[in-house]
């Protein structure tokens, strides 16, 4: 039985999903003429794989779901920008010489699971996909002075970034729009121009996550999401007045694992009937045949007498892994019109990264009220994490972003 149990719950690994990370763009801490800005952005992903707690590209849904489906995800977002110096004629220190800057970040987001990872996800009860308003990013900050050394010139600038979490989020969805969790990142960052060609962009920014009390899919997200440091550069050529081209990398590493602390992702429907098991793991092959452990499970054990029926039920927690790690290329294209619009297309793709993985015990019970003091064996399964804060995309995404300055001369 308990090869059975085993080969039914590793069907969940193809259920993970990653989050979309932000990169830094031309000039993007350059310090801007005081002005309200405002920014359009169009990104669009198909995630196919995932990276595993060693690092190794995964397929979603592998061995179960044939390849081709995957995980689609389109998040349009709006953003606005003001750049001025409310303290200019004041007497507070520092910033009465500064300028600052405020943005506000809101977007729309569509994420569903295609085909037979959708399916798979039913299994469990779970909506395989969500659409609707995204969290909400505000952040401000203030300049440093401008300083020019021969043929460079630089400023640095201070920011912090509180992510409230106002998007649509449900508990029973396997993808979500909103993280159900506040963050706040206080961020460094540089900008550079050499010989007026040249454009230099760097950061480093802490991320400091809250908890989140209710997790989505059973909770295969983090209820205690771990804290994330940053680290992300981009390189920009200036071809004329117009035309720039840039190349970026973006880091981004867990500071400590993360944390479940309330699974509950099981089947809908139980008891489960040992022919409903090879149902969902004889698709032709098997996580035990591929590493050389055989027989898989035959048509006599499926109908097997002494395997009538049993129940499973999850231990919540608590449980962590090994935290997350992600690693991008960027490279994009820009127009620039009038010095009042950009636009830009660009294409990041992931060079390296690991996921979260947590090993999760079952119990396995002849009875419904199934748990520790009655259950006739236990299983370990490896469950992946999903979301934002538990998985990592092994797939590239596209960004179209349109940026306008309103009342530019």
């Amino acid at each position: 039985m308990i090869r059975v149990v085993l080969l039914v719950l590793l069907c969940l690994p193809g259920l993970a999903r990653a989050g979309i990370v932000f990169t830094p763009h031309l000039s993007e801490y350059a310090i801007q003429a005081s002005a309200p800005y405002s920014e359009f952005t169009f990104i669009s992903t198909e995630i196919e794989a995932i990276y595993d707690k060693h690092g190794n590209e995964v397929e979603l849904g592998t061995p179960f779901v044939p390849a081709g489906d995957s995980t689609d995800a389109v998040l349009a977002l709006y953003k606005y920008l003001w750049v001025g110096n409310i303290f200019r004629d004041t007497q507070v220190p520092i910033l009465n010489t500064r300028k600052q800057f405020c943005r506000g970040i809101i977007g729309l987001g569509y994420q569903q699971n295609t085909g037979a990872i959708a399916e798979r996800t039913r299994l469990f009860g779970i909506r395989p996909g969500s659409n609707g308003l995204s969290d909400f990013y505000g952040l401000c900050g203030v300049y440093g002075h401008e300083h020019r050394w021969g043929p460079m010139k630089w400023n640095g600038l201070f920011a912090t970034t509180v992510k409230a979490p106002i998007g649509s989020y449900d508990e029973d969805a396997a993808l979500n729009i909103g993280t159900g969790y506040w963050t706040v990142i206080p961020q460094l960052a540089w900008h550079a121009e050499l010989f007026g060609r040249l454009y230099i962009d760097g950061t480093f920014a802490y991320q400091i996550n809250g908890d989140n009390p209710n997790p989505s899919f059973g909770g295969l997200t983090p209820t205690r999401p771990a804290d994330v440091r940053n680290f992300e550069m981009n390189f920009a050529w200036k071809f004329s007045e117009h035309w720039f081209a840039d190349i970026g990398y973006s880091y981004r590493e867990s500071v400590g694992p993360n944390r479940y602390d309330k699974l509950t992702v099981n089947f809908k429907d139980q008891p489960l009937a040992p022919d409903t098991a090879c149902a969902n793991t004889n698709a032709g092959t098997s996580v035990l045949g591929m590493i050389g452990i055989d027989p898989l499970i035959t048509p006599e054990i499926c109908n097997s007498p002494a395997l009538d029926q049993f129940y499973l039920e999850p231990r919540p927690g608590p449980y962590e892994d090994r935290g997350i790690r992600g690693r991008l290329a960027t490279l994009g294209v820009y127009y620039i019109y009038r010095t009042s619009s950009v636009l830009q297309a660009r294409v990041a793709m992931p060079v390296g990264g690991r996921g979260g993985q947590f090993t999760a015990t079952y119990d396995v019970c002849t009875q419904p009220d199934c748990g520790p003091g009655n259950s006739v064996s236990t299983v370990d399964t490896e469950l992946f994490a999903v979301q934002e804060a538990g998985a990592v995309s092994a797939s590239p995404y596209f960004e179209f972003r349109f940026v306008h300055l309103f009342w530019a001369p």
